[in-house]
């Protein structure tokens, strides 16, 4: 082998265990654990899940204690895990791809902690994966990790002492409670979308300072006592309600938006609040703004609220534009956008 073919091989080498360097590097940069808000979503379990309870060590180490604590089988990574935040049932469900389903019954969690209401472990038979259901005594945040010594560690805080921004999100309606409805478009589906697609955006700006906690993400029944609890519960400091509208007159089509008009907060009252919010998604989605005016006293939420609230409206149903507008991705994204970039404003504003 000559000196040039050496060279070849060398260089062919050092680019191999480059690249072999880089993705151990990565591998241990993203030993995070997939977090999803599972607000309001209903579990189906199957016929064939069973379930028991889980050991609890209350003996933890001093460095460990205020912290939930949670073994791992060797065959666990990163990627088998996946956290569902169930904030407005006050739970906490972790589900692992463990190919182990028996591996709870000989191994302990261990907490100090006193905010624990259950600790329940549900196999699906023949899948080895599993799924933690941790009930709490009330609504926490938390964060979590993977450690190097295999086990996940999860520490639990209110809201309100982390969280400098706060927003409860209220799509309207909801499972049996259609809300209004038009030629099969119900106020129900437009507003979970854009929910969903408001939470989308949030989730992937980075520079974001606000947390978002949202009334449901999916299509269940959702009570206006759960609703009012989420705001005392996070200690919100924003509430957007998001709605639709019926006109007699279909040639209405456009953004309207409804406040609470019996709340004032000094220098940021309620009616500001939904003039920001309409002129964010009017800017954004190029529709009228068709009124900015109270909420009526059925809008229970909004009308109890204690903190600047104010409802998007977020077309008309049955308007000869806005029925098409209502049922196309893209448009519903621009008002998610309009929503998002309304709060982001009016956080500004009141600091």
């Amino acid at each position: 082998m000559d000196n040039l073919q050496m060279k070849k091989m060398l260089i062919k080498a050092s680019i191999f265990s480059g690249i072999c360097m880089s993705v151990m590097l990565w591998r241990c940069a993203t030993k995070h654990i997939m977090i999803t808000d599972a607000a309001g979503v209903e579990i189906d379990r199957g016929e064939t899940a069973t379930s028991y309870n889980l050991l609890v060590d209350r003996n933890v180490p001093e460095g460990q204690k205020g912290k939930l604590i949670i073994p791992l089988s060797k065959t666990v990574g990163s990627d088998d895990i996946v956290l569902e935040d169930r904030y407005l049932d006050h739970e906490l469900i972790i589900n692992i791809n463990g190919r182990e389903e028996d591996f709870y019954l000989d191994n302990p969690i261990a907490t100090d902690l006193m905010i624990l209401n259950s600790a329940v472990c549900i196999s699906e038979k023949g899948t080895g994966g599993v799924s933690l259901d941790f009930g709490l005594n009330d609504l926490y945040a938390n964060e979590s990790s993977l450690t190097e010594s295999n086990t996940i560690e999860v520490r639990f805080f209110k809201p309100y002492e982390e969280y400098k921004r706060i927003v409860v999100v209220d799509p309207a309606a909801g499972g049996i409670d259609e809300g209004i409805s038009f030629d099969g478009l119900t106020e129900k589906d437009v507003t979970l979308d854009i929910a969903l697609a408001l939470k989308n955006i949030a989730e992937k700006d980075e520079n974001s300072t606000v947390k978002f906690y949202f009334t449901r993400l999916s299509d269940t029944n959702v009570d206006d006592n759960r609703r009012q609890a989420l705001l005392s519960e996070t200690g919100a400091d924003l509430l957007v309600g998001i709605g639709a509208y019926v006109s007699e007159d279909t040639s209405v089509n456009g953004i309207g938006c409804t406040f609470n008009n019996d709340f004032y907060l000094r220098g940021f009252n309620n009616a500001s609040f939904a003039g920001i919010l309409e002129t964010n998604c009017v800017s954004q989605t190029g529709s009228a703004g068709i009124f900015i005016e109270p909420a009526k006293e059925n809008d229970y939420l909004l009308m109890n609220a204690k903190i600047p609230a104010a409802r998007v409206v977020a077309g008309v149903l049955n308007g000869d534009t806005d029925n098409k507008m209502l049922q196309d991705e893209a448009y519903i994204n621009k008002v998610a956008l309009g929503i998002y970039q309304g709060i982001t404003q009016a956080f500004e504003e009141m600091e």
